[in-house]
Protein backbone atom coordinates (compact mmCIF):
# COMPACT_ATOMS: atom_id res chain seq x y z
CA UNK A 1 0.00 0.00 0.00
CA UNK A 2 1.33 3.07 -0.97
CA UNK A 3 1.16 6.30 1.30
CA UNK A 4 0.08 9.66 -0.17
CA UNK A 5 0.91 12.86 1.93
CA UNK A 6 -1.52 15.42 0.92
CA UNK A 7 -0.39 18.96 2.38
CA UNK A 8 -3.32 20.92 0.44
CA UNK A 9 -5.35 21.83 3.82
CA UNK A 10 -4.52 24.28 6.24
CA UNK A 11 -3.06 23.72 9.70
CA UNK A 12 -4.61 24.65 12.58
CA UNK A 13 -2.20 27.90 12.98
CA UNK A 14 -3.26 28.98 9.97
CA UNK A 15 -6.62 29.04 10.56
CA UNK A 16 -5.85 30.63 13.95
CA UNK A 17 -3.62 33.20 12.58
CA UNK A 18 -6.77 33.98 9.74
CA UNK A 19 -9.47 34.43 12.27
CA UNK A 20 -7.42 36.54 14.36
CA UNK A 21 -6.56 38.85 11.25
CA UNK A 22 -10.22 38.26 10.37
CA UNK A 23 -11.70 39.70 13.29
CA UNK A 24 -9.11 42.68 13.57
CA UNK A 25 -10.19 43.80 10.41
CA UNK A 26 -14.13 43.34 11.85
CA UNK A 27 -13.57 45.18 14.61
CA UNK A 28 -11.71 48.06 12.71
CA UNK A 29 -14.92 48.28 10.68
CA UNK A 30 -17.67 48.00 13.69
CA UNK A 31 -16.03 51.21 14.61
CA UNK A 32 -17.08 53.05 11.61
CA UNK A 33 -21.08 52.34 11.87
CA UNK A 34 -21.40 54.38 15.20
CA UNK A 35 -19.57 57.02 14.00
CA UNK A 36 -21.29 57.30 10.69
CA UNK A 37 -24.78 57.25 12.66
CA UNK A 38 -23.42 59.89 15.06
CA UNK A 39 -22.47 61.69 11.36
CA UNK A 40 -25.65 61.16 10.09
CA UNK A 41 -27.91 62.33 12.63
CA UNK A 42 -25.44 65.62 12.72
CA UNK A 43 -26.18 66.32 9.22
CA UNK A 44 -30.09 65.76 9.60
CA UNK A 45 -30.55 68.17 12.31
CA UNK A 46 -28.53 70.28 11.01
CA UNK A 47 -30.80 70.13 7.80
CA UNK A 48 -33.50 70.14 9.80
CA UNK A 49 -32.64 73.57 11.82
CA UNK A 50 -31.44 75.23 7.92
CA UNK A 51 -35.07 74.40 6.75
CA UNK A 52 -36.58 75.87 9.80
CA UNK A 53 -34.43 78.99 9.57
CA UNK A 54 -35.43 79.41 5.88
CA UNK A 55 -38.92 79.46 6.91
CA UNK A 56 -38.62 81.51 9.74
CA UNK A 57 -37.30 83.84 7.79
CA UNK A 58 -39.70 83.51 4.97
CA UNK A 59 -42.32 84.26 7.72
CA UNK A 60 -40.36 87.34 8.73
CA UNK A 61 -39.55 89.02 5.30
CA UNK A 62 -43.62 88.28 3.90
CA UNK A 63 -43.84 91.02 1.67
CA UNK A 64 -47.36 91.86 3.07
CA UNK A 65 -46.60 92.79 6.40
CA UNK A 66 -43.81 95.43 4.92
CA UNK A 67 -46.25 98.20 3.45
CA UNK A 68 -46.94 101.60 3.31
CA UNK A 69 -49.01 103.99 1.44
CA UNK A 70 -46.60 106.49 0.33
CA UNK A 71 -47.32 110.65 1.46
CA UNK A 72 -44.81 112.91 0.53
CA UNK A 73 -45.71 115.17 3.80
CA UNK A 74 -44.75 112.79 5.87
CA UNK A 75 -40.81 113.18 6.47
CA UNK A 76 -39.41 112.72 9.69
CA UNK A 77 -38.02 116.42 11.16
CA UNK A 78 -34.30 115.23 12.13
CA UNK A 79 -33.64 113.71 8.52
CA UNK A 80 -36.35 115.45 5.93
CA UNK A 81 -36.72 111.41 4.83
CA UNK A 82 -39.95 109.48 4.63
CA UNK A 83 -40.70 107.63 7.62
CA UNK A 84 -40.67 104.35 6.34
CA UNK A 85 -39.73 102.04 8.58
CA UNK A 86 -39.67 103.05 12.19
CA UNK A 87 -38.60 100.77 14.94
CA UNK A 88 -42.25 100.89 16.32
CA UNK A 89 -43.77 99.57 13.17
CA UNK A 90 -40.61 96.54 13.56
CA UNK A 91 -41.47 95.98 17.00
CA UNK A 92 -45.08 95.72 16.32
CA UNK A 93 -44.99 93.35 12.89
CA UNK A 94 -42.01 90.86 15.10
CA UNK A 95 -44.56 90.81 17.83
CA UNK A 96 -47.48 89.20 15.92
CA UNK A 97 -44.73 86.56 15.40
CA UNK A 98 -44.12 86.07 18.62
CA UNK A 99 -41.09 87.72 18.99
CA UNK A 100 -39.98 90.01 21.81
CA UNK A 101 -36.98 92.88 21.86
CA UNK A 102 -34.27 91.41 23.31
CA UNK A 103 -31.75 94.23 23.19
CA UNK A 104 -31.88 97.22 20.57
CA UNK A 105 -28.27 99.61 19.60
CA UNK A 106 -28.20 102.35 16.91
CA UNK A 107 -27.60 99.91 14.15
CA UNK A 108 -30.40 97.66 14.49
CA UNK A 109 -33.18 95.70 16.85
CA UNK A 110 -31.98 92.19 18.36
CA UNK A 111 -35.54 90.12 19.29
CA UNK A 112 -35.64 86.88 20.44
CA UNK A 113 -38.15 83.10 20.25
CA UNK A 114 -38.08 80.14 21.51
CA UNK A 115 -40.14 77.85 19.75
CA UNK A 116 -38.42 74.10 20.54
CA UNK A 117 -35.63 76.23 19.37
CA UNK A 118 -34.04 79.96 19.99
CA UNK A 119 -34.29 82.29 17.51
CA UNK A 120 -32.51 85.26 17.56
CA UNK A 121 -33.26 88.16 14.54
CA UNK A 122 -31.10 91.09 14.08
CA UNK A 123 -33.60 93.47 12.12
CA UNK A 124 -31.19 96.63 11.07
CA UNK A 125 -32.75 99.96 10.81
CA UNK A 126 -30.69 101.72 8.38
CA UNK A 127 -32.59 101.54 4.79
CA UNK A 128 -30.03 99.95 2.19
CA UNK A 129 -29.91 101.83 -1.25
CA UNK A 130 -31.73 99.81 -3.69
CA UNK A 131 -32.62 102.41 -6.94
CA UNK A 132 -32.15 106.01 -6.37
CA UNK A 133 -29.12 106.68 -3.72
CA UNK A 134 -29.06 110.47 -2.27
CA UNK A 135 -26.07 111.38 -3.22
CA UNK A 136 -23.17 113.80 -1.68
CA UNK A 137 -21.31 114.93 -4.47
CA UNK A 138 -20.43 111.68 -6.81
CA UNK A 139 -20.97 109.27 -4.00
CA UNK A 140 -24.17 108.17 -2.45
CA UNK A 141 -24.78 108.66 1.38
CA UNK A 142 -24.02 105.56 3.28
CA UNK A 143 -27.06 103.73 4.80
CA UNK A 144 -29.86 106.83 3.05
CA UNK A 145 -32.37 105.60 0.80
CA UNK A 146 -33.49 108.05 -1.85
CA UNK A 147 -37.17 110.05 -0.82
CA UNK A 148 -39.11 108.52 -4.43
CA UNK A 149 -37.03 105.16 -4.08
CA UNK A 150 -40.73 103.05 -3.87
CA UNK A 151 -38.63 99.80 -1.87
CA UNK A 152 -36.92 100.22 1.21
CA UNK A 153 -34.41 97.05 1.89
CA UNK A 154 -33.33 96.66 5.59
CA UNK A 155 -30.95 93.59 5.78
CA UNK A 156 -31.82 90.44 8.35
CA UNK A 157 -29.92 88.32 10.15
CA UNK A 158 -31.50 85.16 11.96
CA UNK A 159 -30.14 82.64 13.67
CA UNK A 160 -31.36 79.19 14.88
CA UNK A 161 -29.72 77.92 18.62
CA UNK A 162 -30.63 74.52 19.60
CA UNK A 163 -30.14 73.22 23.26
CA UNK A 164 -27.00 71.53 24.11
CA UNK A 165 -28.21 69.41 26.57
CA UNK A 166 -31.01 69.41 29.25
CA UNK A 167 -28.72 69.53 31.92
CA UNK A 168 -27.15 73.16 30.95
CA UNK A 169 -30.28 74.73 29.72
CA UNK A 170 -27.39 76.38 27.25
CA UNK A 171 -27.80 76.73 23.41
CA UNK A 172 -25.42 76.02 20.71
CA UNK A 173 -25.82 77.58 16.88
CA UNK A 174 -27.36 75.56 14.70
CA UNK A 175 -27.92 77.79 11.44
CA UNK A 176 -28.03 80.93 10.37
CA UNK A 177 -29.76 83.29 7.87
CA UNK A 178 -29.83 86.45 5.91
CA UNK A 179 -32.49 88.02 3.86
CA UNK A 180 -33.66 91.44 3.68
CA UNK A 181 -37.37 92.99 4.12
CA UNK A 182 -38.75 94.83 1.54
CA UNK A 183 -40.53 98.02 2.79
CA UNK A 184 -42.64 98.71 -0.32
CA UNK A 185 -44.15 101.96 -0.21
CA UNK A 186 -47.06 102.41 -2.55
CA UNK A 187 -48.57 105.77 -3.80
CA UNK A 188 -51.01 107.34 -2.24
CA UNK A 189 -53.91 107.45 -5.11
CA UNK A 190 -55.05 110.36 -3.26
CA UNK A 191 -51.65 112.01 -3.15
CA UNK A 192 -51.37 111.56 -6.87
CA UNK A 193 -54.19 112.67 -8.44
CA UNK A 194 -54.56 116.11 -6.90
CA UNK A 195 -57.16 115.34 -4.28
Amino acid sequence: MKRVDNEKGLTLVEVLAALVILSILFVGIMTIFPQMTLFNAKTETKLDTMNLARQEMAKIVAADKWKKILVPSAVTPDTGMPDYLSKQKIIDQMAIDGYAVDSETADFIRFKKTDGYLYETDIYLKCEVYLNPVSIGEEPAPGICGKLEPTKLHKVHLRVYKESGAASGGYSLSSETYSFLSYRAYADPAESSGG
